[in-house]
């Protein structure tokens, strides 16, 4: 054979892909939301076969989308294909660019598929070995002497090499009589009909004995009984069914083999990989050598000359765990290009450590709120760090929020990280002591390196004054929340969980009962087979059970419904009721971990549990939150800002309505209803009410016809009429969308009303899809990112009046716009007016700051 050429079946691969990893566990998008779970496995499915393969030539063949040959032949042909998801349509014109950036050659035609385009060319090039990637068994049938079928077999990385024995053994079949199979069988993908009744088993046994669908109905008369029956009854579809699923191979494909030659561009693959955050593909990528120029001495105790510095350098040697777990090693000091290494037992007693840290010089490190853990874990005195390198570098690039994407953002490579030298959080392992002295070297050189950087970078795009005034407060703020931690009764959490049980219990008797049969309901595939097979409710490919399929069952079975209420309750037990029991430590505590650098809109996110998704969306979901109550003496205090971001958006917008509203207190939904629908106050119904709020935080979220039309189930011209009279009503809203949108075409960015920046890459992508999630995002940042600013400077302007005060009350949780405090019964009046004061006035909009708040025995009431 003088090549090998590797013909790829875009389609089905694609198709594969999407559906291989959607029900995996994590959606895959990039920290923009764009999915990318489809593009992950076709990309993975792409490497391994031209990994395995080692082709000379590649190409892939896409269907066009129109209507082809068998349309005309079979109207029905794919009529039962349901309409593509969008999270997959949003998917193929990035994997088309990944093959463009590979170098990947592709091709498609209207009028013929991409079967038809492979058979052609696998029949066109009889000369050269044929490998077809595919995951489609209707291509079986171009197996010949130079022709095989590389089938995908499971998930994204198993595959089989299909050749003429193979295929025998596999459906004791010959290539050719794949058709006639089809023509049995039928196809349900492609909605071929075949002949009903006859399934592979016995379409097999039939040509076996008969060779062909030919043979099978000249020899009509041997056959006996029902079969019989069905193959005369349903002659027609058979040979229709066959000519359908008959592969040409006769098509002129107007490409050259010259075209097809595989040479991978590498450096514009790296480029598809950075922009889609899919660093684990990256191949030959050129990084500057990092030279650590730094010297590590091991001391017993610092040089005094240290505290003569006006600036200081510290990076903290310690394991992979969370704050409370985590083990500290020592210290390295640097004020220069020498750094000085001081193990835990010798800081605990160093004068020049004491005085480094309790004095008020510039202190830098890589992680703030880490440090104070670390440091108040040791026993030692501080006062606050002045440069976090880490929020530093997310402030001036928002996709920058873990140590991997910050050495990959400057170019940094070193021989080991964290994980490698510690062991990953999950698994810790003793860290080897030149390994741990090397990694808290190489993060001292990236210490020293940015911080140069960075304040200039920060200068110059005015975020400074955030950084400093916003962000590094919030680190010890952050930090005596989480060694505070929330008093959580495990009581409520076991009666919840009684509770739970005993209406799961009952749901799953109601679930066997609407089945007919008894089966375990947690089990996917056995609920598969009683809603696909024993109901015979409508399934995809993948016969997923996941929520989202639910969803769209709906109204087909009364079944589907007791289903998601036993999801619902089933989360409600392993996510909280069981769930949270594990995160009470022995103070009877949950202490979660703060981050200020994860969220792409500055929002704080939180872990170790994620108390931010406490849900209040039903009933049985918001009795979680009384599980969480005050400690001995005191009451819990909420503080919920009322509607921040609309009035946010009021303010930015500069629209009248909406601030006149905000100003009289006039209800702002009611007052939406009153201008979309044209009525007057006393005329607004409940209903209008509702859709008008929908409206109202829809457009926070830029939210599109398509999807308020679905928020409120009406039809798309509906949804047309609402968003119209909204922007009529408040025309100064529009006008800040669309000026907000040309800002980020322009500059590649938006911001808050603090100065907070956040990049938009996809803005300006080739990608329709992308562009538009582009639009999405960058009307909704400055509005989130600004209600997110202020309830992090409230959050510092009530510590700092409670310090002032010096209150006993504690801050220790901050849910989304809320902040919730523990407070002694004596201080209860004081809280209220301080914490009132401090949150109303924390910054001067044109409307007012409102805050509801309540105090209560539990987290729950206090709602």
């Amino acid at each position: 054979m003088s090549c090998e050429i590797l013909l790829i079946d875009g389609n089905s691969m694609l198709f594969r892909a999407y559906y291989a990893t959607l029900y995996s566990g994590a959606r895959m998008s990039t920290s923009s939301g764009v999915s990318t779970n489809a593009v992950y496995g076709f990309v993975n499915m792409i490497n391994k076969a031209i990994a395995t393969i080692e082709p000379d030539y590649v190409m892939v063949a896409w269907d066009s989308g129109k209507p082809t040959f068998r349309h005309e032949a079979y109207e029905a042909y794919k009529g039962t294909r349901k309409e593509l998801d969008p999270e997959l349509k949003v998917q193929f014109p990035i994997v088309r660019e990944f093959l463009d950036a590979y170098g990947i050659f592709r091709y498609e035609e209207d009028g013929i598929e991409a079967d038809d385009i492979i058979g052609s060319l696998a029949k066109h090039y009889k000369d050269h070995k044929v490998v077809i990637l595919t995951s489609d068994q209707d291509l079986l049938q171009c197996i010949d002497d130079t022709t095989s079928v590389m089938l995908m077999k499971k998930g994204i990385t198993e595959m089989e090499v299909v050749d003429t024995k193979k295929l025998e053994e596999l459906k004791q079949v010959r290539p050719k009589q794949i058709i006639d199979l089809k023509g049995l069988m039928g196809d349900s993908a492609d909605n071929i009909p075949g002949v009903k009744g006859v399934g592979e088993k016995t379409a097999t046994k039939l040509l076996l004995e008969y060779d062909s669908l030919e043979g099978v109905y000249d020899n009509i008369d041997k056959i006996k009984g029902k079969l019989k029956e069905k193959l005369e009854m349903d002659k027609d579809n058979a040979f229709m069914s066959k000519q359908l699923a008959t592969i040409k191979t006769d098509c002129t494909v107007p490409v050259e083999l010259d075209q097809l030659k595989y040479e991978a561009n590498v450096p514009a693959l790296n480029d598809f990989y950075t922009k889609y955050e899919m660093r684990s593909f990256m191949k030959n990528i050129t990084v500057k050598p990092t030279k650590t120029n730094i010297e590590v001495k091991e001391v017993e105790a610092l040089p005094k000359a240290l505290v003569n510095e006006k600036e200081i350098y510290m990076v903290f040697d310690y394991d992979n765990q969370p704050f409370y777990d985590a083990q500290l090693y020592g210290v390295l000091v640097a004020s220069d290009t020498t750094a000085y290494y001081l193990a835990k037992e010798y800081m605990l007693m160093d004068s020049v450590l004491a005085t480094l840290l309790t004095s008020d010089l510039t202190k830098i490190t890589n992680n703030a709120k880490e440090a104070y853990h670390l440091l108040d874990h040791a026993g030692l005195s501080y006062t606050d760090f002045s440069f976090d390198v880490q929020i530093a570098a997310f402030l001036c690039d928002n996709y920058i929020n873990d140590e991997k994407q910050l050495a990959f953002k400057y170019n940094y490579q070193f021989e080991k990280t964290k994980d490698d030298v510690y062991g990953k959080s999950t698994s810790p392992k003793l860290a080897d002591p030149d390994q741990r002295l090397t990694y808290v070297g190489d993060q001292m050189y990236i210490v020293q390196d940015l911080y140069p950087k960075l304040t200039e970078e920060l200068k110059e795009k005015e975020m400074d004054h955030l950084f400093i005034e916003m962000e590094m407060p919030l680190t010890r703020i952050l930090f005596n929340m989480e060694k505070q931690g929330v008093r959580t009764s495990q009581d409520v959490l076991e009666e919840i969980h009684g509770k739970t049980q005993v209406i799961l219990q009952a749901l799953e008797k109601e679930i066997h009962t609407l089945a007919g049969v008894t089966f375990n309901v947690n089990s996917p595939k056995q609920l598969a087979e009683v809603l696909f097979d024993t109901l015979g409710l409508k399934s995809n490919k993948k016969r997923s059970t996941a929520i989202d399929v639910l969803e769209k069952l709906r109204h087909t079975h009364p079944i589907i419904d007791k289903l998601i209420e036993y999801r619902k309750y089933q989360k409600i037990d392993s996510t909280y009721a069981v769930g949270l029991q594990k995160h009470i430590r022995k103070d009877g505590k949950i202490h979660t971990l703060y981050h200020q650098s994860l969220t792409q809109t500055g929002r704080l996110s939180s872990s170790n549990p994620n108390l931010q998704n406490l849900s209040v969306r039903d009933e049985e979901s918001r009795e979680v939150r009384r599980a969480f109550i005050p400690s001995e003496g005191c009451m819990l205090y909420a503080a919920d800002y009322s509607q921040i971001e609309l009035r946010v958006l009021a303010h930015m917008a500069n629209e009248k309505q909406m601030i006149d509203a905000f100003t009289h207190g006039i209800d702002i939904h009611t007052k939406t209803a009153m201008l979309i629908f044209n009525v007057d106050k006393d005329e607004v119904t409940s209903a209008m009410r509702r859709q008008a709020k929908t409206v109202n935080f829809g457009m926070v979220y830029g939210q599109t016809q398509y999807g308020l039309s679905s928020e409120l189930n009406i039809d798309m011209n509906t949804a047309k009429d609402f968003m119209d009279g909204y922007f009529r009503s408040y025309p100064q809203i529009k006008a800040f969308m669309d000026e907000t949108i040309d800002f980020a075409k322009e500059h590649g960015y938006v911001k808050t009303m603090f100065n907070r920046r956040r990049i938009i890459k996809e803005i300006n992508d080739k990608n329709y899809m992308t562009r538009e999630f582009g639009k999405r995002a960058a009307m909704n940042a400055p509005i989130q990112g600004s209600a997110a600013d202020l309830i992090k400077l409230a959050m510092i302007h009530v510590t700092k009046a409670m310090e002032e005060k010096q209150c006993k009350s504690k801050l220790i949780l901050q849910i989304h716009d809320e902040l919730v405090f523990d407070v002694p019964t004596d201080e209860m009046d004081m809280m209220e007016q301080l914490v009132k004061d401090a949150m109303e006035h924390v910054a001067k909009l044109q409307v007012p700051l409102v805050i509801d708040a309540n105090f209560a025995d539990n987290y729950l009431d206090s709602k």
